[in-house]
């Protein structure tokens, strides 16, 4: 691929200085310039009692490493739904931000199975072809 910029992209280039990019224009409400990952406080307000722009979501639970339950439960208990008779308003939230991932992962061990032994001649390796 060959070619030029035009003039005034080039003199747009040569005056570019910093990459922090140009300020922020947000004028819906002071809480739409709020950090990206949220203080540690944001994610313990319940998600439906939040009210700004951005909502905060706790981390999903891990699941364990053993199933001991005999029967199926809720982990939460049930909501009351309330079916919508008319149109509802747009929404003012823009975004959700969910807690990053905090548990820790079991120490990796090494494979100790020794490795398959290799056939030695012709006839071993069309024999192993066959073998379950």
């Amino acid at each position: 691929m060959t070619g030029t910029f035009p003039k005034n992209v080039q003199d747009g280039i040569a005056k570019v200085s910093g990459t922090d990019g140009p300020p922020s224009t947000a004028q819906d409400a002071p809480e739409a310039n709020a950090g990206a990952a949220g203080a540690e406080g944001d994610y313990a307000v319940a998600y439906t009692a939040q009210t700004g722009l951005i909502k905060y979501a706790p981390m999903q639970t891990p699941p364990g490493t053993k199933i001991t339950a005999d029967k199926m439960t809720p982990r939460y208990p049930t909501s009351k739904v309330q079916i919508a008779k008319t149109f509802l308003p747009t929404p003012k939230q823009t975004t959700t931000m969910t807690a990053s991932q905090t548990r820790t992962h079991p120490q990796s061990r090494p494979f100790s199975a020794p490795p398959a032994e290799m056939p030695q001649d012709d006839m071993q390796k069309f024999l192993r072809r066959w073998r379950d």
